[in-house]
């Protein structure tokens, strides 16, 4: 097993850093992978504080994987607020993702409202379509395309069998298991997805609850047993640490460079 240890790349509004310096501190570090967040109208260069093909040099120079994950709110439809489907909004980031080099991309849909569980299981299936499209899509320029699972208080492909049911009518399509959005009685149902996993989110939540996005540590997630499962399987990929906190868990902003560090080597520490 090989767990590409990354950070989710500190570009937002509130927290926000150029990312040639964010680069230079990952590889200080011993991070191996870097998350870049699509946006509906597509990533632009500005809000990276450098062009694409400068930021892609460093990438490569420092030996550091570039991946994308495209977190849209979508409505019953299947359209998030400007009318657009995830497919238009992937499409609208191929220019981001070439030019920075993305090897995975992913999607995290939510849905917004949060719909009746009769109309989360027809828009799962609705969506198959746009997934296999993506996959094409990927194949086509060369990246692993997969989607997220989501907290159970979301509905939207919650459990292992909603995510199975996926992977099983979307041959190509990768499958990115978040520890933080899974419940204990799950855990033995997204292990068993393994094969099909393409990417990792990694934060702490203090179990039963999820969704918390804590640096580790601070909750009780058994990360050397969840790692444990992974090297049993062989899991190669990127396993990106996701922390910050949410407003349930005390608020944004713990995403610190000495918060990313500790959970860098508490992670090292669990797969030894």
């Amino acid at each position: 097993m090989s767990l590409l240890i990354g950070l989710n790349g500190r570009f937002f509004e509130q927290n926000w850093r150029p990312a040639l310096a964010e680069i230079a501190f990952a590889a200080a570090n011993g991070f191996a992978s870097m998350q870049f967040q699509g946006k509906p109208a597509g990533l632009q260069a500005a809000a990276l504080g450098a062009n694409f093909a400068s930021i892609r040099q460093q990438l490569q120079a420092k030996q550091i994987m570039a991946v994308m994950e495209i977190n849209l709110q979508i409505d019953a439809a299947g359209c998030i607020a400007t009318g657009q489907t995830p497919l238009e909004v992937l499409e609208a980031n191929l220019p981001a993702i070439n030019g920075l080099g993305c090897e995975y991309v992913h999607w995290h849909l939510n849905n917004q409202p949060v719909l009746e569980y009769a109309q989360v299981a027809e828009l799962e299936i609705a969506l198959q379509a746009q997934f296999a499209a993506g996959v094409a899509l990927a194949q086509q320029h060369g990246f692993k395309f997969g989607f997220e699972h989501n907290d159970p208080i979301l509905r939207l492909f919650t459990t292992p069998q909603a995510c199975r049911q996926l992977l099983d009518a979307v041959p190509g399509l990768g499958f990115v298991w978040d520890f933080n959005h899974t419940l204990p009685e799950d855990l033995a149902g997204f292990v068993a997805l393994i094969p099909r996993m393409s990417m990792l989110h990694i934060s702490d939540t203090p179990l039963p609850e999820v969704n918390c996005h804590l640096p580790l540590g601070m909750g009780t997630i058994d990360f050397a047993a969840y790692c444990q499962a992974l090297a049993a399987a062989n899991f190669y990929g990127p396993a990106i640490l996701e922390i910050g906190g949410l407003p349930k868990s005390g608020g944004y902003g713990r995403d610190t460079d000495v918060a990313l560090i500790d959970s860098l080597q508490r992670l090292q520490a669990a797969l030894a």
